[in-house]
C-alpha cells in the first residue's frame, strides 16, 4: 500500500469529519443558548480533539464555551453524575462577557477546568453537552463599580442612594440609608475581602454618619446590614462554582478569583429534557 492513497483518504476523512464537528459545535451552542435569555445573546462552542480520532471517540483535548450579551438567573451549566462518562474533556474553558447574572451585571467570567467527563452518546446523537463529572480548576469574575451600585440598591432596600469607588485595595461606599437605628448619610471606607468561600464582605471599615465618626454600636449595625456585599451562592445562585479566595480592587473594578468547578445539579434544577 502506497503512502499517497492513504494521505488522500486521510485528507478526505478530515474534511468530512471537520464538517461534522462544526455541525456538532453549532448544535451544542444552540442548546446552551436555549437556557439563556436575551435577543442579542451570542454563544459559541469550539472543540479540539485528543489525537486524530478524538472527535469520533469523544476524547477532547479542549472544549471552549464563549457567550456574551445574555441574562440568566443562575449558573446555566451543571454536572449530572448519573449520565454517561464516556466522553472526556481534558480541559473545559468558559469565557463569558457582558451578561446579567441574577440582577448583577458581570463584566466577565473566566474559568479553566481540567478533567471533565460528559455524556458522549447524547452529544453524538443530539449535539447536547451534559457534563457528568467536573475537575477543579481556576476562575475569576469581574464586576465594575457602577454595576455594583445598582446591585446594592436592589439587594439592600434600606439604602436609598449609593455610590461605589474601588481603588488600591479599598472600597468607598457612600450614600443615604434608612436603617433600623438611624436615617443618615453614610460613608464606609473599607477593604473588600473573601469570606466563607462564596462571599465578598467589607472589613477593616471606617464609617461616618452625617459627616461624623460612627459609634462602635452604629458601625457594627451598619456592617451587619451590608455584609456580605455579594454572596455568590445566595445572591447569584452559583452553587459553589467559584470558591473565592482572593479579591482585587483597582480602577473601579472588582475581580474575585479562586478554585472553580461545575457543581452537581441541585434537585430543584432537575432537567425536564434529556
Amino acid at each position: 500500500m502506497s503512502f499517497f492513497p492513504w494521505l488522500v483518504g486521510a485528507a478526505a476523512f478530515a474534511l468530512i469529519g471537520g464538517a461534522e464537528v462544526r455541525h456538532f459545535e453549532s448544535l451544542a451552542a444552540r442548546d446552551i443558548k436555549s437556557k439563556l435569555r436575551g435577543d442579542s445573546a451570542q454563544v459559541r462552542v469550539r472543540t479540539a480533539p485528543h489525537g486524530l480520532f478524538g472527535h469520533l471517540s469523544g476524547d477532547l483535548d479542549r472544549v471552549t464555551i464563549t457567550a456574551s450579551d445574555f441574562e440568566t438567573d443562575g449558573l446555566p451549566l451543571f454536572t449530572e453524575p448519573d449520565r454517561s462518562q464516556k466522553g472526556r474533556a481534558r480541559k473545559l474553558n468558559i469565557e463569558l462577557d457582558d451578561f446579567m447574572l441574577s440582577g448583577l451585571r458581570v463584566e466577565s467570567l473566566r474559568a479553566s477546568i481540567p478533567d471533565c467527563r460528559y455524556d458522549f452518546p447524547l452529544a453524538a446523537r443530539h449535539g447536547q453537552i451534559r457534563l457528568s463529572r467536573s475537575g477543579i480548576g481556576v476562575g475569576s469574575v469581574s464586576i465594575l463599580a457602577p454595576d455594583l451600585e445598582k446591585f446594592i440598591l436592589k439587594k439592600f432596600h434600606e439604602i436609598k442612594r449609593v455610590s461605589v469607588h474601588l481603588e488600591k485595595g479599598r472600597a468607598v461606599v457612600e450614600g443615604y440609608g434608612e436603617f433600623l437605628v438611624v436615617k443618615a448619610n453614610f460613608r464606609v471606607d473599607a477593604q473588600l475581602v473573601a469570606a466563607d468561600k462564596a462571599q465578598i464582605s467589607l472589613a477593616d471599615a471606617h464609617i461616618a454618619l452625617d459627616g461624623l465618626p460612627a459609634s462602635d454600636v452604629a458601625s457594627a449595625a451598619l456592617l451587619q446590614t451590608l455584609n456580605p456585599i455579594v454572596d455568590l451562592d445566595k445572591d447569584l445562585h452559583l452553587y459553589g462554582a467559584i470558591q473565592v479566595t482572593h479579591v482585587q480592587l483597582d480602577g473601579d473594578r472588582l475581580v474575585a478569583s479562586g478554585a472553580t468547578t461545575i457543581p452537581v445539579r441541585p434537585r430543584l434544577e432537575l432537567p425536564g429534557s434529556p
